[in-house]
C-alpha cells in the first residue's frame, strides 16, 4: 500500500519532525537496558492532538516500538517523594507529541522522574543533523499545605480570589515581608537556578526559597500560565536543579 504523501508544505514539515523524532525514539529505546522498553506518548486533549499521537504510535509500532498512550495532566493526588511515592506511568521514557503546551509535558517529565524527547523550543540551538542532544534543566518545586507536591517548568503565579484580601506574609529566604494581598506574586527561574520573586510591592528579588506563610482567605496557585489549586497558606516553592532531563532530535 502506497503511503499519504503530504498535500502542502505545512504538513511536509510536520511530516519530516515526526520521523525526525521517531528515528530519535527508536535510537533511545534500543540503547535502553530493559527487555521491551516502553515509551509514553503525551498528548493533549484536543482532537489534532489525539490523532497526532495516534500517527506517532503507529509509526512507531511500524518500527516495533512499544508505545503508550499518556495524558499531559499528571494523576491527582500526586505526592511529594519521600511521603507518599509518586505514581507514574510504566514507561522508560517520554515523547512529547507536539501541540501548543510543551510546558505540560515538561511538568509531567519532572514529576515521574522519566526523561522527555521533545521538538526544541523556540530560542533553542538546533544540533547537527542525526544528532540527539539533551541537558537538564531545574524546574519549580511546589510544596502545597497537608504535604502535597507540584511542579511548575515554567513560572507560578499566586493570586488572591478576593476583591480585597487584605495583606499577605512571606519569607523570601530569611527575610520576612508583608505585602499586600490583592497583588499577584509571579515566581520564575534564573539561569543561575534561583528563584525570581516579582511583586508590585517590592520589585523583583532573587532568592533560594519563598515560603507563601500566612494570608487572609482564598488564593489561586496558577502553574504555567493554568489555574491549578486553590491553596491556603502555607505554601513553600523552590527551585529543583536537574530535575527535567529533556533530550532533542
Amino acid at each position: 500500500m502506497l503511503s499519504r504523501q503530504p498535500s502542502t508544505r505545512a504538513e511536509a514539515r510536520v511530516d519530516i519532525e515526526a520521523e525526525c523524532l521517531v528515528t530519535a525514539a527508536a535510537r533511545i529505546v534500543g540503547s535502553l537496558p530493559a527487555a521491551r522498553p516502553v515509551l509514553g506518548v503525551l498528548r493533549g486533549f484536543s482532537r489534532a492532538d489525539r490523532d497526532r499521537a495516534r500517527s506517532l504510535r503507529n509509526r512507531l509500532a511500524e518500527r516495533g516500538i512499544h508505545a503508550a498512550d499518556l495524558s499531559l495532566v499528571p494523576d491527582a493526588g500526586d505526592r511529594e517523594p519521600g511521603r507518599v511515592p509518586v505514581p507514574r506511568p510504566r514507561a522508560d521514557v517520554l515523547l512529547y507529541a507536539g501541540g501548543p503546551q510543551p510546558e505540560h509535558a515538561m511538568r509531567a517529565a519532572a514529576l515521574w522522574h522519566l526523561p522527555l524527547l521533545i521538538e526544541r523550543q523556540e530560542g533553542e540551538e538546533g544540533g547537527e543533523l542525526n544528532s540527539l542532544g539533551g541537558h537538564r534543566r531545574a524546574v519549580l518545586g511546589v510544596h502545597l499545605s497537608g504535604g502535597a507536591f507540584d511542579i511548575a517548568a515554567r513560572e507560578s503565579v499566586i493570586a488572591s480570589l478576593q476583591p480585597q484580601p487584605g495583606r499577605v506574609r512571606l519569607i523570601l529566604d530569611n527575610e520576612k515581608i508583608t505585602a499586600p494581598g490583592d497583588q499577584p506574586l509571579r515566581v520564575t527561574l534564573t539561569d543561575k537556578d534561583l528563584l525570581r520573586v516579582s511583586g508590585n510591592a517590592f520589585g523583583s528579588r532573587q532568592v533560594r526559597r519563598l515560603r507563601f506563610e500566612r494570608a487572609w482567605g482564598a488564593y489561586r496557585l496558577d502553574i504555567d500560565g493554568t489555574p491549578a489549586h486553590d491553596v491556603h497558606a502555607p505554601l513553600r516553592i523552590e527551585a529543583l536543579p536537574g530535575r527535567l532531563h529533556l533530550l532533542h532530535p
